[in-house]
């Protein structure tokens, strides 16, 4: 009986760190080309072709998990420029974002 319990938490254990070892966590900052902004609270933060997706806190940081073969992150914010970025193997992407206001800087 106990070996078949200690099977079990084995092939359970194994599942789950097969699971967590499929994402990837990226982390950055997002900031405002326009000269005294900064960081961007509530910059939406989204993995291209899924529907997985995170917000900037009020430091303009973000984390997220990427899933394995994921390329692409998407920032949208209001009144700024949607911005794509490559991932690349990278697990720190900073971005800076440009306004979309024509005429404001």
């Amino acid at each position: 009986m106990k070996k078949l319990i200690l099977l079990i938490v084995l092939f359970v254990s194994l599942g789950v760190c097969t699971l967590l070892a499929q994402t990837t966590l990226v982390t950055g900052t997002v900031t405002s080309s326009i000269q005294g902004e900064g960081a961007i609270p509530g910059v939406t933060v989204t993995v291209k072709g899924t529907t997985l997706g995170a917000l900037t806190d009020v430091n303009g940081k973000y984390s997220i998990s990427v899933p394995k073969g994921a390329t692409t992150l998407i920032f949208s914010y209001i009144g700024m420029t949607t911005q794509e970025a490559v991932i690349g193997g990278r697990s720190v992407v900073n971005i800076t974002m440009e306004s979309s206001v024509v005429g404001f800087e």
